[in-house]
């Protein structure tokens, strides 16, 4: 025991030995979200790089096909042959499905530690820590850059700009909805619901067909009334209460709202002179149970069983994709016999 004399008196120091510091884990960091010196803590795996670009999501891309599929029915529209109507779709396809990939990217980006605590996100690359946003910010730039890129060349292989200016619109919509508009309901759901028009537009300038502002109407009130199921039923999935009970009153009226402006919207379609018209038949307004079947399925997922909050759930509902599937045959059937 070492000691020293100071004055006559003896002071005595008592060696303690150096415990060596643990690596610094993510729990104990005290800003995690802080990525500054903490790189080496994220594996950054290349499937965890494939989870962050959300490939279930790319589903959505299906609507680039309706106006195809309406102007399939319409025997006066002329479309492309079979090769270069895939090589223009395909395109399509591509560009909105990276620029998505893109914006969710900078989503969750943004949503770091809310989605750390949500139950529901907190099994996303990001909010896992499984993935640094040393990396997540360059593949979503190399995303964006691709999809844009992917947009310009289907103009310069077909002629005409018109899908890259849909894109640049669709990602000029997303730092919107990610830094400010879902923070309320119902501006997050017209947010949400631009980018499937923009979508729905895209698929029409694809194939260079003409673009119905019904198809349009239509697409923007489901779409708007989907992301106001998905707002509600997130409450119930993460047990969290409304700041007020009239706030949650008016998402109830405002999802109800949806439904019947959509279901109002779609049965004035059929009806619409333009419509018989253009298709030849009356008989369109019998697929409007189909789509009120629909609805009070989506009303289902939302209240009862609590399902709507997860966006793949809500896709991949057997019941949901059988009216859908039996729409479409019914629309063929009655247009082309």
């Amino acid at each position: 025991m070492p000691s020293q004399r100071s004055g006559g008196n003896s002071v005595h120091r008592v060696a303690r030995p150096r415990v060596k510091a643990p690596a610094r884990t993510f729990g104990e960091s005290a800003d995690w979200s802080d990525h500054h010196g903490c790189e080496g803590l994220y594996a950054n795996k290349p499937l965890d790089l494939l989870r962050c670009l959300r490939p279930l999501q790319w589903l959505k891309c299906v609507l680039l096909f309706a106006a195809t599929f309406f102007a399939w029915l319409d025997p006066a529209q002329n479309l492309p042959g079979a090769v270069e109507l895939q090589e223009r779709l395909g395109l399509a396809v591509v560009a909105f499905a990276l620029i998505a990939s893109a914006a969710y990217i900078v989503n969750d980006v943004c949503d770091l530690k809310a989605d750390a605590r949500d139950p529901l996100r907190k099994g996303r690359p990001l909010a896992a820590r499984r993935v640094s946003i040393g990396a997540a910010i360059p593949l979503a730039v190399v995303c964006l850059a691709a999809g844009l890129g992917a947009a310009w060349f289907h103009g310069h292989r077909f002629g005409g700009h018109a899908l890259l200016w849909v894109a640049l619109a669709y990602a000029a919509l997303q730092p919107l909805y990610s830094l400010w508009a879902k923070r309320v309901a119902e501006v997050g759901a017209v947010i949400v619901a631009l980018g499937f028009v923009a979508r729905a537009a895209a698929g029409a300038f694809a194939v260079d067909v003409r673009l119905s502002p019904w198809l349009l109407l239509c697409v923007f009130l489901l779409t708007f009334f989907v992301a106001l199921c998905k707002r509600r039923a997130a409450h119930f999935e993460k047990g969290a209460k409304m700041p007020s009970a009239a706030e949650g009153r008016i998402l109830d009226l405002a999802v109800g709202l949806g439904a019947a402006a959509t279901l109002a919207t779609y049965t004035l379609y059929t009806l619409a002179s333009e419509t018989i018209a253009l298709y030849g038949t009356d008989h369109l307004v019998w697929t409007v149970p189909l789509v009120l079947l629909g609805l009070c399925r989506c009303l289902r997922l939302t209240y009862a069983e609590r399902r709507a909050a997860n966006p793949e759930r809500l896709l991949f509902d057997p019941a949901l994709l059988g009216l859908v599937l039996a729409w479409a045959i019914a629309c063929a059937l009655i247009v082309r016999l």
